[in-house]
């Protein structure tokens, strides 16, 4: 008798289970991806790095969700956002009432997420932000909402640890894109080149759609910091650099945020030194490398290209973690499967905070012979800091 009853507990979990799944046909996940527009620059053509990491999970059967022990497909529905932020609100409203997506995926930087995460918690759809850290995103207290991210103040914080570490510099000048995630980086990045006993000699904030740095230039040719540091994305950055090599600035290091390969052939030979951060390279491997990269090259993106790319795909490996164990579709479970894991990803494991903040966060890295090394930490690294760049 004892086991009929047992029998029957468990043929009726698992068709509670299954039921849950029933009435889906297969997994819809939304997305905006900046093709056109300032960050354009920064993720272009990652519609494809999304499409081709469908293609590698429906090829497998689909998305296997491991209570019910059975797979669905996954259809991806992204749209270009123009890098503007009422773009993307509208089309965030559309996945979520018209393609009746069950998970979205944020656009690309602070400012667009933070425009399209009130249309997820208005809507109650989980949002799952990726390239988007400023704190004021996360102090809303929204519950459909996390972020792969650590907060943006911190950025830069193994930065400032190699150079308390090394002893070299003492003084930087910081120049400061009127953004939400730079101003951000900038926040955290001013205390913690003071409690690196780093003198802090100027920080100029300028508009995103300015062309001429002269006046700024001028300026901290006379002051000579140690360290130039522009919290920046990479139009605004990748034209202040230009302008600096033309001046004939040169202080012992140019720490640039966004350094990227865009940025680096914009340059040519003047990237070479700067420093800024980054996610991941291939030195570093990690169990999920041959795979990331293996779906990188069918997207045909070049990873110096494109260094946010490794965020990304840390994203959609929790995607199909969360998914995998939520037991249903059902946007609460989702949440509660979001909220109550650590998750395995190519950037090491990941847990969200109580208000949605996650764990991951960059490197220091430098342009040496035209390749990023990671400097920092040591047990990190793939190459040597280079510093200063030039002899006093």
């Amino acid at each position: 008798m004892k086991i009929r009853i047992g029998l029957i507990i468990f043929l009726m979990c698992h068709l509670i289970s299954f039921q849950a799944y029933a009435d889906f046909r297969e997994i819809r996940i939304g997305a905006t991806v900046s093709a056109s527009g300032k960050f354009a620059t920064e993720v272009g053509p990652f519609k494809k790095l999304l499409a081709e990491w469908t293609v590698k999970i429906n090829e497998q059967g689909g998305l296997l969700l491991r209570k019910s022990n059975l797979r669905l497909p996954v259809r991806m529905v992204v749209y270009d956002d123009q890098s503007d932020e009422a773009t993307p609100r509208r089309f965030y409203q559309r996945l979520i009432t018209e393609d009746k997506v069950h998970l979205l995926l944020g656009p690309y930087s602070s400012s667009l997420t933070f425009a399209v995460s009130s249309v997820a918690e208005n809507e109650r759809i989980p949002l799952l932000a990726i390239c988007a850290n400023s704190p004021k995103i996360y102090q809303r207290g929204y519950r459909y909402l996390t972020g792969l991210l650590d907060e943006a103040p911190r950025y830069t914080y193994r930065y400032w640890e190699m150079l308390q570490a090394e002893k070299m510099a003492n003084t930087v000048s910081f120049i400061i894109e009127e953004s939400l995630h730079p101003l951000s980086v900038y926040e955290g990045a001013r205390m913690m080149a003071a409690q690196a006993g780093i003198k802090i000699l100027s920080a100029d904030i300028v508009p995103p759609e300015t062309r001429d740095f002269t006046a700024v230039l001028n300026k901290l040719q006379k002051m000579d910091p140690d360290i130039i540091f522009c919290s920046a994305n990479i139009p605004l950055a990748s034209l202040f650099m230009r302008q600096a090599r033309e001046f004939r600035l040169s202080p012992r290091e140019f720490q640039v945020t966004h350094h990227s390969g865009v940025f680096k052939k914009y340059l040519g030979r003047n990237a070479e030194g700067i420093t800024g951060q980054s996610y991941w390279v291939p030195e570093m491997k990690g169990n999920s490398a041959s795979r990331f990269l293996e779906i990188m090259a069918k997207a045909r993106i070049d990873l110096d290209d494109y260094p946010w790319a490794p965020a990304y795909m840390m994203a959609l490996e929790i995607v199909e973690q969360a998914l995998g164990q939520a037991g249903s579709l059902e946007p609460d479970r989702i949440m509660e499967s979001l909220k109550t894991q650590t998750f395995k990803t190519l950037g090491g494991p990941n847990r969200f905070a109580s208000n949605g903040l996650g764990q991951i966060n960059t490197y220091p890295s430098q342009i040496q012979g035209g390749r990023y090394q990671i400097l920092w930490p040591k047990e990190k690294a793939t190459g040597v800091h280079q510093y200063p760049i030039r002899s006093r």
